[in-house]
């Protein structure tokens, strides 16, 4: 009896001992299960670690980002986004980048491509311009937009080390349906720790085509104005008309007469916000006004430039002599006759002289006629181009299929000014006379 009592405490003490053990392993797996996990709770945002500092748990608690530190916009006027919108037209489209907590500018890049056959991105390298240390500047932005600009600074007006900069790129429309890339900034918080970015959404536009108008030149512009002009013979059935344009806001670049064959540009200074150019087309000589339109969008509408067609001289002999009868040339001329006038008077005086001079006088007047009467020649080789104009950019008037023996009546710079066999003038290279 005794030894069953001794077994049954034996037993009782065991399993007290197993029951204190399997509770104790159920605490230390609730502990470890309650236990928190090295995981990144940030994963999701758009916040980006540097290599340094890419886990946040080992990060101090004062350094792990809790807020965002830029805030982009695009403030892009309505008046411009919802404005007619035209093939060729030049739209400006403008950001604006808030930085909080000191956080600096790290890269902005637009997520596709921003020239194609669409679009085309006329100021790539265009600097972000500072506005203001703390505040945001409101100039040229719409009542809607300074409403939402001012909910945004309220909302961290707390913070210190605001700053706020603005970029205005220009697009250039080339098809009727246009899309601008969605815009992308990121941030540098001030102790170098990480990095956070903000999108702005893409910009979807519809562009009208203004060439069904059978006079339009294809410019668009704020304004445009037509300056100098001038008109010649060019042979004896067309003119040569040169003429200037200035304009702003415009795609000046894209001008082009309609219906004329034989065109092109002499000098230009395109780019930025004015731009001008010297142009110039072979008309007709029974075309006596030149009329083209562009369309202003300060009256959006097509408006009309109207350019004479007056040649200054009327013949083409006259202007396209052999030896061109400039004002340098008369004044030389004069000059010579006076000193065969002046020998000749001073060999009656000195007769120890008289046959020196005459021989002077002689010599001197043969070189008078060699130089108003003798024309240069030279022969081209086949495949020579002929220029309109003595330019590199000049319109070419012909490429020659066989040897011809041109005459030289004129030169500027590297070139030649010619008349061929069958009285077509042009310019040819230099090098290209033989």
């Amino acid at each position: 009896m005794r030894d069953f009592v001794a077994k049954s405490a034996a037993l009782a003490a065991l399993g007290k001992i197993a029951l204190k053990a399997i509770f104790g392993a159920c605490l230390l797996t609730l502990a470890a299960i309650a236990a928190p996990q090295d995981v990144d709770e940030e994963s999701n945002t758009s916040v980006q670690y540097l290599p340094e500092r890419a886990n946040p748990a080992q990060m101090p608690p004062a350094q792990i980002p809790t807020e965002s530190i830029i805030h982009l916009q695009n403030i892009t006027p309505e008046s411009i986004l919802s404005a007619p919108i035209y093939i060729g037209q030049k739209v400006p489209i403008t950001y604006r980048a808030i930085f909080f907590n000191h956080a600096s500018l790290n890269q902005s890049s637009f997520k596709e491509k921003t020239t194609n056959d669409k679009i085309v991105l006329e100021n790539p390298n265009e600097p972000w311009q500072k506005i203001s240390e703390d505040g945001v500047s409101e100039e040229g932005v719409s009542e809607s937009t300074r409403a939402q600009n001012m909910a945004i600074a309220n909302q961290f007006v707390v913070l210190s080390g605001q700053k706020t900069y603005e970029i205005t790129y220009i697009f250039k429309i080339t098809a009727k349906s246009a899309r601008i890339p969605a815009f992308e900034v990121s941030a540098l918080s001030s102790d170098g720790s990480y990095v956070d970015s903000a999108t702005s959404e893409p910009i979807n536009l519809e562009a009208n085509d203004l060439y069904q108008n059978k006079n339009y030149v294809g410019v668009i512009a704020d304004d445009l104005a037509l300056g100098i002009y001038k008109a010649k013979p060019y042979d004896e059935h067309n003119n040569l008309l040169a003429f200037e344009i200035t304009a702003s806001g415009a795609n000046l670049e894209d001008f082009k007469l309609p219906n004329v064959e034989k065109q092109g540009i002499e000098r230009s200074n395109f780019g930025g916000a004015k731009s001008s150019a010297i142009f110039y087309a072979i008309l007709p000589r029974s075309i006596q006004n030149l009329n083209f339109e562009y369309f202003s969008l300060s009256t959006n509408r097509f408006e009309q430039i109207r350019i004479p067609v007056i040649p200054t001289t009327q013949s083409v002999a006259t202007q396209e002599n052999l030896k061109p009868k400039n004002t340098y040339l008369m004044y030389w001329t004069l000059f010579i006759v006076g000193v065969i006038v002046t020998l000749v008077l001073l060999s009656f005086f000195a007769k120890r002289l008289r046959k020196i001079l005459w021989v002077l006088s002689a010599i001197i007047f043969c070189y008078l006629l060699y130089y108003l009467f003798y024309t240069k020649t030279a022969t081209l080789a086949p495949k020579t181009n002929i220029w309109i104009l003595p330019t590199h950019n000049s319109t070419l008037l012909e490429t020659i299929s066989k040897p011809i023996d041109i005459k030289i009546i004129g030169e500027h710079g590297q070139y030649y000014k010619i008349i061929t066999p069958d009285e077509k003038i042009g310019w040819i290279r230099k090098d290209d006379a033989k």
